[in-house]
């Protein structure tokens, strides 16, 4: 029989994993999320960690970060994997927490990936530099010659999908259940298309990133309706976005959601929280137009859409933000199933750009 032997083999074995774990941090410092057979460790400073995230969250503009938050851990879940190591999320600080809280409230499966050790990185554990650009794939691989029992990376952002590449199903279960109804928003149905558009102005005007525009969205809109052919008899627009006014005036029969009281109105804006609004997505955006491209948020509304179907636009175009100074590569950032628009040279005809 050689139960009683294995049963004492695996005891062995946790009692190792947690004093190996102990030589590290107290036991008040623990808060295990999920147990791990891997005996090594990687965290990462974090850039999404929000240092004005209670700010953030009393501006209901939680969306700003939510987005750099699951490209984050979603990231550094991806790493770790790679390397055969367990994901740690140190709580150093007010900001820490706050990210973290704000993932729970969006995908508390994402979180529960984590090691959750309640202090700052102790000072014995030395910094490795890694992925110095925020949107740039770099190979984890290069990390797997380092021996030491914990590794710190001073990378921040992490937002390219190669981290976590063929992870999407699972990500998808992350997400907090859904509501059983979204008040104001249409339904996708047997009769209902629902076509989703993310706006974002706001800070990418003042820090002169490539935002949202009214004439592009009204012709990309057109463009993709009419590519996108459907039998179903009903075709409604949602859009998701920090700008009400400016939505209102894309097209002249576009309703706040909570006005919405007729299924015969095409636009509608959702006035839900982000953490909805992505849930939202997941249930009923059947395509998805990203206007402002570089928004994290917007791109993940994309990602978690129902069939993943993303049009975008081209973030080449003008040449700004982090595009311009040589942060972004495109085909580490945007899926290759993902479309890129752009005006063709009348400055009214949508076209596809190159991948």
């Amino acid at each position: 029989m050689l139960y009683p032997f294995v049963f004492g083999i695996l005891a062995l074995s946790a009692v190792f994993y947690l004093s190996t774990l102990n030589e590290f941090y107290t036991e008040s410092q623990l808060v295990i999320s999920k147990e791990s057979s891997f005996r090594r460790y990687i965290s990462s400073e974090l850039e999404a960690r929000a240092r004005l995230g209670e700010l953030f969250e009393s501006l209901s503009i939680q969306a700003l970060a939510s987005g750099n938050h699951l490209f984050e851990l979603s990231s550094l879940i991806g790493i770790a994997r790679s390397l055969n190591r367990t994901p740690v999320f140190f709580l150093a600080d007010a900001g820490y927490k706050w990210c973290l809280k704000d993932t729970k409230k969006t995908a508390p499966g994402l979180a529960d990936q984590f090691l959750v050790i309640n202090r700052a990185v102790p000072k014995t554990i030395r910094n490795t530099v890694f992925h110095t650009r925020c949107c740039i794939y770099e190979d984890p691989r290069v990390l797997s010659n380092i021996e030491d029992e914990h590794i710190h990376l001073t990378g921040k952002f992490y937002q390219s999908y190669k981290y976590f590449e063929g992870m999407r199903d699972e990500q998808l279960s992350w997400l907090k259940e859904s509501p059983a109804e979204f008040p104001g928003l249409p339904k996708s149905d047997a009769e209902t298309h629902v076509m989703c558009v993310h706006v974002r102005r706001g800070d990418f005007l003042i820090a002169g990133f490539q935002a949202s525009d009214a004439h592009f969205i009204r012709n990309a809109v057109e463009y993709i309706m009419e590519k996108e052919n459907t039998e179903k008899t009903r075709r409604t627009v949602v859009y998701f976005g920090d700008d009400h006014e400016f939505m209102k005036s894309i097209f002249d029969d576009t309703n706040l959601g909570k006005d919405n009281l007729s299924k015969n109105v095409t636009h509608v804006i959702s006035q839900n929280s982000p953490s909805d609004d992505m849930l939202y997505s997941k249930s009923n955006c059947e395509v998805f137009l990203l206007s402002a491209s570089q928004s994290t948020f917007g791109w993940w509304l994309g990602y978690f859409s129902i069939n993943n179907k993303v049009y975008y636009m081209d973030m080449r175009v003008n040449y700004v933000g982090a595009y311009k100074f040589g942060e972004v590569n495109i085909k580490d950032y945007f899926l290759p199933s993902w479309t890129p628009l752009k005006f063709a040279n009348d400055n009214s005809t949508i076209i596809v750009g190159d991948y």
